[in-house]
């Protein structure tokens, strides 16, 4: 598999397009987007529906290539397995996932594979589509991937696909190749367990039987000792995620990102009747959350060698640490293994052993082998 960065515009762009559909070897391309790319959508358009080789992928609010955290460019990796694709539109609207995942995308390769997984981060059917990829095909391959968007225009077209950029879409990739996934976090619970007593979709109505809003403010106000009157929620609410109980290591992060009155607004989905604790994090221990999330993937990666590294992490991390950003990345990269990777709104992964999640505030990173058409 083949990473470049574009940093010089369209000319530059058109130019490694045209290199990677020359090889003989490559047989599709993943192109990671960074928002503030001076390339207009009518262009990278262009560049989707002409080019000889699908390109799949998504716009994202920051881009990773080796140690860089970029507000602008965009990475570009050629896949030399073979692999079948399946664009899912409309999603909000597809009350009927798993039939089209069955007609899209049948999976009938013994071996494991790698689904790369990239859909509208808010779209309202995101754990629509995390269900029936379960459903479908639950633990047998490995699962990577995450929300596309803008932090500033949520409902803009965000998805790439061989027909160009979408909204409220998802675009799935079931790949011949060989990984290992890791995933972890770094925060830690300040609360007891709350039991979450009514949901709307991706909105928390009431916690234990009391306006969610009015429970969440108590545990923050207390733990912090600032007062939601005096900060905008979203500045409060970045140091203190929710996390969800689930059957894995960790609480799965959900991220609080506004009020809707007292109901509280996540990024995904959180299930009436599951438990919820209100999380905190020191920067140097949810820094060093990527490095255990590698270790993890180096382990379920079983010995091979890992041609390339794919870092999934999450926007919200980047706003949390600021400057200590640098310590994620200085923790996650491996000596002579390329990272490539974006900021994702929501973090998709499944190690093979652990259900398939979208998270949110956490680090994904995916060890990706040589597949096996030998590519190098």
């Amino acid at each position: 598999m083949k990473s470049v960065l574009v940093s010089a515009g369209l000319t530059q762009l058109q130019h490694e397009l045209d290199v990677l559909n020359a090889d003989p070897n490559v047989r599709f391309i993943v192109m990671l987007m960074a928002v503030q790319t001076e390339i207009t959508h009518d262009d990278i358009n262009h560049v989707l529906v002409t080019s000889p080789k699908p390109i799949i992928g998504g716009l994202f609010p920051y881009v990773l290539y080796e140690k860089s955290l970029l507000t602008a460019g965009i990475v570009l990796i050629g896949f030399s397995c073979s692999y079948n694709l399946a664009v899912i539109p409309a999603l909000s609207k597809t009350t009927q996932v798993e039939a089209e995942l069955q007609r899209q995308l049948p999976w009938q390769n013994t071996e494991r594979g790698t689904l790369f997984t990239f859909v509208h981060g808010m779209s309202s059917g995101v754990q629509r589509l995390i269900d029936g990829l379960f459903n479908q095909y639950g633990l047998e391959i490995n699962y990577i991937g995450g929300g596309c968007g803008s932090l500033q225009k949520l409902d803009q077209p965000c998805v790439i696909t061989p027909q160009g950029i979408v909204a409220d879409a998802a675009i799935l990739v079931m790949a011949d190749v060989q990984s290992g996934i890791g995933v972890a976090h770094g925060w830690q619970s300040i609360s007891r367990a709350f039991k979450v007593t009514e949901v709307e979709d991706n909105e928390i109505v009431s916690i234990d039987w009391r306006p969610a809003a009015e429970v969440y403010r108590s545990v923050v106000e207390d733990h912090s000792g600032m007062r939601f009157s005096e900060q905008s929620f979203s500045e409060m609410a970045r140091a203190y995620p929710f996390g969800i109980a689930k059957l894995a290591d960790e609480l799965v992060i959900r991220d609080p990102i506004a009020l809707n009155g007292q109901r509280i607004v996540c990024v995904g989905d959180v299930r009436r009747g599951s438990y919820l604790h209100v999380m905190h994090g020191k920067p140097d221990y949810v820094s060093s959350a990527a490095g255990k999330a590698r270790q993890k993937a180096a382990e379920n990666l079983k010995g091979r060698q890992p041609q390339l590294m794919l870092f999934m992490d999450c926007i919200s991390r980047v706003l949390f640490l600021g400057e200590l950003f640098a310590r994620e990345i200085t923790h996650v990269s491996m000596p002579e293994v390329p990272l490539a990777g974006a900021l994702t709104l929501g973090e998709i992964a499944n190690s093979g052993y652990d259900y398939l999640e979208l998270y949110n505030k956490t680090s994904v990173v995916g060890l990706l082998a040589s597949d096996t058409s030998g590519i190098n």
